[in-house]
């Protein structure tokens, strides 16, 4: 049986969302991997402004939208995990969508970038681990090979 991307998708979210959980690093790095070092003098006038804007001035306007992005990934990941893995470890699984649930009030609140971003242990230890965990065992359980 082979790999699938539909296989990996709520590992492939944990990911993600877990990158977002760096607030910090999101804000300061913002668009600078290929778009403001390539030089492109046309992009770069659009975007520099707006990573300056959500840098400096007034990070509460895109707090809101990071949040929700967050939060909408955390529900598709808790969504996909009780469909998955609730054969596998059903204790595990309701244990990941109760910490979740938890994780998303905690992200509604949050006030700041920085507060956000001090919840980033608390989903990697609580959600992305507990499901890589349930995600090696449906492979193995699938008879596919991982590491």
């Amino acid at each position: 049986m082979a790999l699938t991307l539909q296989d990996i998708k709520p590992v492939s979210l944990c990911i993600a969302t877990e990158e977002l959980f760096d607030s910090k690093r999101f804000r300061e790095n913002f668009c600078d991997n290929l778009v403001l070092k390539g030089k492109d003098r046309e992009i770069e006038e659009l975007i520099s402004p707006f990573k300056r804007e959500l840098i400096d001035r007034d990070p509460k306007k895109f707090l809101e939208g990071y949040k929700a992005v967050i939060i909408s990934n955390i529900d598709k990941i808790l969504s996909l995990v009780s469909a998955r893995y609730s054969g596998i470890d059903l204790k595990k699984v309701e244990d990941i969508v109760k910490n979740g649930r938890e994780l998303i009030k905690k992200v509604l609140f949050a006030s700041s970038f920085e507060e956000i971003g001090t919840l980033e242990q608390t989903f990697k230890s609580k959600v992305s681990l507990p499901t890589y965990s349930l995600f090696i065992s449906a492979m193995r359980s699938s008879g596919i090979r991982v590491v």
